[in-house]
């Protein structure tokens, strides 16, 4: 099969989109089949830039279109490379804010129709709109209601033969639109390796357990849990015994100082690494005892850091900040998370808890796709 993906941005390691494309356009080259990738907004790059972008050892072609260019422009060029590629497929990986920059691209599906006029569209919804919870101020419930509209529209104008998402959430969200959408899980964004990294013995985790690592990596969300989680782990460690270290790695933001303040008031130790290849996350993660999400729960299926934990072995604890649906829906708890609360640490760091199995890896996301692609041809 050949597939075309469309994304916002497909600067490595600064858009998890782009990233998923990668891995996941590699995986299908790995298999046999032909892919490439077209990023529509890019605001990486100020000219157009053609060429391949490596995704475990695999080339993928990539045409990146610089933000700074007309719609008009950008779609243009787009729709010469679809056509020349002649995708069998067209997959568009939407996320609203990655095609414009106050979320609100209206004259997408516009230009979508008329670039894969006659080709089969796919669509995965990594995102919907804000305001769909409680906790979201006015002006974000304005922007949501908009961002339904489009997000209707471009259904309609392109009319996909499948469509998918990967948080039962947004299912339930899409179905109001009069849009059946698929489940299809998120693989992690670190694959995972067989070896240590060199240089990764910065942090030193025993294996026992009066030694518990927490590892929070990727971008922090704002929490209003980062005092209490503290507070009980300090008071958990001094009346068990238990050594405490809190590993922060990659970009995490600047709600990362919250924590690292925290943590080191309680005294408790921290290790903050910074950016790190794939690799050295991947043996950080490995040797850890827990991966931290700040994630809300109700949105934990969408984070590709938590995926990686899971791919891992870990157990997540998930401190995001309330997040509750304006939708009254049912939300059943993924497999492999835990859910803090104020009082409950202790609970979240039990160690007599089986070992997470997650089977949502890079191949299997990938047969997924082609088995509901080709159904629904």
């Amino acid at each position: 099969m050949k597939i075309i993906f469309l994304c916002g941005s497909l600067e490595p390691g600064r858009d998890g989109i782009g990233d998923y494309v990668r891995r996941l356009s590699g995986e299908l080259l790995r298999a046999g089949h032909y892919a490439s990738a077209i990023s529509l907004y890019d605001q990486h790059v100020h000219e157009a830039y053609f060429g391949d972008q490596l995704s475990d050892s695999k080339a993928l072609s990539v045409l990146r279109l610089p933000s700074v260019w007309k719609s008009s422009k950008r779609f243009a060029r787009a729709e010469q490379w679809v056509n020349e590629f002649n995708p069998d497929c067209i997959s568009l990986q939407f996320v609203p804010f990655a095609f414009h920059k106050k979320g609100l691209p209206y004259n997408m599906g516009k230009h979508l129709s008329s670039l894969g006029r006659g080709k089969k569209w796919h669509i995965m919804f990594h995102e919907l709109w804000v305001g769909m919870d409680y906790e979201a101020p006015i002006k974000f419930r304005i922007l949501g209601k908009a961002q339904q509209f489009i997000i209707k529209s471009l259904i309609n104008l392109i009319q996909p033969r499948v469509i998918h998402t990967q948080t039962h959430l947004y299912q339930i969200q899409l179905s109001k639109l009069g849009a059946t959408a698929h489940s299809l899980p998120l693989f992690g964004n670190i694959p995972v390796e067989n070896v240590d990294s060199e240089n990764c013995n910065s942090v030193t985790i025993a294996d026992t357990s009066r030694s518990v690592s927490l590892v929070l990596f990727g971008n922090i969300h704002q929490s209003s849990f980062v005092q209490p989680f503290t507070d009980e782990a300090a008071a958990y460690a001094q009346t068990t015994g238990t050594s405490l270290t809190l590993v922060l790695v990659g970009r995490c933001g600047p709600e990362a100082e919250h924590w690292v303040s925290a943590w080191k008031a309680a005294g408790l130790t921290v290790e903050v690494l910074g950016e790190q290849s794939p690799s050295y996350i991947s043996a950080i993660l490995r040797k850890a005892t827990f991966g931290l999400a700040t994630t809300p729960t109700a949105l934990i299926e969408k984070s590709g850091t938590a995926a990686a934990m899971k791919e891992h072995g870990l157990r997540v604890i998930c401190a995001g900040r309330p997040w509750h649906p304006r939708t009254k829906i049912s939300l059943k708890l993924p497999d492999g998370i835990v859910v803090y609360t104020p009082g409950n640490f202790k609970d979240c760091v039990a160690l007599n808890i089986a070992p997470v199995s997650n089977e949502n890896t890079v191949s299997f996301i990938a047969e997924r796709l082609l088995s509901h692609l080709t159904i629904n041809n």
